[in-house]
């Protein structure tokens, strides 16, 4: 009966160990890649512009918008892969017990197959199991010896499937072991990588903002046109939408872009194919900060993007152009309607569409502008009704 009580120990760990191996490994490891693979193409977006600006030798806020961008996005950057190297040091620890069980567990099968083997080896002889079977006392204790020794037969067999499963699993496992301690070094090469990129923009954010403390009257008498820019943008789009239909009056196909465009957020496209976000949405620092604080605050109606020359503007959803206009220096403004919901694009050099045609998401509305610093730039905005709206809440990730 010995061997059959160990048949039954040895299988049931194993199954147990297998059954609770974490499956979601794989689909956050997926996750965490695919979010920095978008970290990674940004940065390399942020980082062409931010080449262009260093070549033209200008310490301007721009450049520093681009700066910050970097260190913000490599930030990102090193939390993600911190996260990554989390989950392989947890997946090690769980493949590196596996292995270890699954070692002890092939041992004892090897050891109580042994133990099978010596005994068959002893009673192996026909003779004997004839002479077994022949002084059976009754035909019960001859069927009880006949199913004994069909059971012993069986349980050899399965003891060697056993074996087999075992090292097979336990061959696998210490491939995923070694595979997942490969990836972890390779990952923590990178993290290091990162960390030196980050000192690195961290000292010529330091430069700028020594070089910024000579040209802050400049820099505010500067902000005093853009404040009144600002004012006059903010006119412009208010009195559009006020004199652009709303909910009741909108027709059903309105109603249901309305419905689809507020749906849509966080997953609709930017604007422009290549850039990052220079300025945020509502009370920004204008000026840079000093001792943790910002020296002038700006309100900002929207969000700027940085960009390349000449690129792309288009509109994020599919809608109604409702306004194109000039505004001094700072190019075309462009309102679009869909239903409730407004997007604004301004700062554009040129323009392809007219107030009054319907437009399509992703379709070309005109071309970025260079109205400040020399620095390709467009300001993004959304509103429901009079009500601005923060974009970045809006935008795919």
């Amino acid at each position: 009966m010995k061997p059959v009580r160990v048949f039954f120990v040895i299988l049931f760990p194993l199954f147990f160990i297998f059954l609770n191996t974490p499956k979601s490994f794989s689909q956050h490891k997926r996750q965490l890649e695919k979010e920095r693979s978008t970290i990674l193409n940004r940065i390399t977006n942020t980082n062409r512009i931010l080449k262009r600006t260093q070549k033209e030798k200008k310490t301007t806020i721009s450049s520093l918008s681009a700066i910050n961008g970097q260190i913000n996005q490599r930030k990102q950057l090193v939390r993600v892969i911190g996260k990554e190297l989390k989950l392989l040091d947890e997946s090690i620890k769980d493949n590196q017990n596996i292995v270890e069980s699954l070692e002890k567990d092939l041992a004892e099968l090897k050891h109580e197959y042994g133990i099978m083997l010596y005994l068959a080896y002893k009673n192996n002889s026909r003779y004997e199991k004839l002479s077994l079977l022949l002084a059976s006392g009754s035909i019960n204790e001859l069927l009880a010896r006949l199913r004994y020794f069909q059971k012993y037969n069986l349980l050899r067999r399965e003891q060697i499937k056993q074996i087999q499963y075992v090292k097979e699993n336990l061959s696998k496992r210490t491939s995923q072991l070694q595979k997942n301690k490969t990836e972890k070094q390779s990952l923590l090469k990178v993290q290091t990588k990162e960390e030196r990129e980050l000192a690195t923009l961290k000292g010529k954010q330091k430069q700028i903002l020594r070089t910024f403390k000579v040209k802050e009257s400049k820099l505010r008498a500067n902000l005093n046109k853009e404040r009144k820019i600002l004012k006059e943008v903010d006119n412009l789009i208010s009195n559009t939408i006020n004199n652009s239909g709303f909910s009741a009056s909108l027709s059903s196909s309105e109603k249901m872009t309305s419905t689809s465009f507020a749906k849509s957020k966080g997953r609709i496209v930017w604007p422009v194919k290549n850039g990052f976000i220079s300025a945020h949405f509502g009370i920004q620092p204008y000026l840079p900060e000093e001792k943790g604080k910002p020296i002038v605050k700006i309100q900002k109606l929207g969000i700027d993007i940085q960009t390349q020359p000449n690129e792309p503007v288009r509109s994020v959803f599919a809608g109604n152009i409702v306004d194109v206009s000039q505004i001094a220096g700072r190019g075309y403004l462009v309102i679009i309607q869909h239903g409730d919901y407004f997007t604004v694009y301004s700062r554009l050099k040129s323009v392809k569409i007219k107030t009054g045609d319907k437009i399509r998401a992703k379709q070309p509305i005109g071309t970025a502008g260079n109205y400040k610093d020399d620095t390709y730039e467009i300001e993004f905005q959304i509103w429901r009704h009079q009500k601005k709206l923060n974009p970045e809440r809006w935008l795919r990730k």
